[in-house]
C-alpha cells in the first residue's frame, strides 16, 4: 500500500499542480476500470464453474459434479496463490541514463530552483508525506 501511495504522490509532483486534477481523474478512472474488470472477471469464472457443474451432473452424478467443480476452483486458487508472491517480486527497471537528457550541474540546480519557486506548496506537501511515508515503513 505504501509503494502504491508513494508512487500515485511521485506523479502528482512530477505533473505539478496545473495537472493535478487531470491526473487524479485519469487515476480514479483506470482504478474503477480495474475493479469492474475484476469483477467481471469473478462473474466469468462463476459461469465457467456453473457450466462444468451441468455438464458433469449427469454424467458423474450431483455429488461428484461439485466436487470436480471444488477441485477446478482449488486448482485455481492454488494459481493465485503462487503468482501472487512472483508478481510481487517482480521489480520496475530504473529508466536507462541513455534515455535521460545531458546536462550540466549548473542547469540542473537552476531548473530545481525554478520548479521549486514555481510549485513551491505541491513540494512541501509532497515532502511531507514521503517523509511520512519513510517514517512508517522504519517502525515496523
Amino acid at each position: 500500500m505504501a509503494d502504491a501511495l508513494g508512487s500515485a504522490v511521485m506523479r502528482l509532483v512530477r505533473v505539478g499542480v496545473a495537472d493535478m486534477a487531470a491526473c487524479a481523474r485519469q487515476t480514479t478512472i483506470t482504478t474503477l476500470a480495474a475493479l469492474l474488470a475484476a469483477l467481471l472477471a469473478m462473474a466469468a469464472i462463476g459461469c465457467a464453474i456453473a457450466a462444468l457443474w451441468i455438464f458433469a451432473a449427469p454424467r458423474i452424478g450431483p455429488s461428484g459434479a461439485a466436487l470436480c467443480a471444488a477441485g477446478c476452483l482449488l486448482v485455481l486458487c492454488l494459481v493465485v496463490l503462487w503468482l501472487a508472491p512472483v508478481m510481487a517480486r517482480r521489480r520496475r527497471r530504473p529508466p536507462s541514463l541513455a534515455l535521460l537528457p545531458a546536462a550540466s550541474p549548473d542547469g540542473l540546480l537552476a531548473e530545481a530552483a525554478r520548479l521549486m519557486e514555481e510549485h513551491k506548496g505541491t513540494a512541501l506537501m509532497a515532502a511531507l508525506i514521503v517523509g511520512l511515508l519513510a517514517g512508517s515503513d522504519r517502525r515496523r
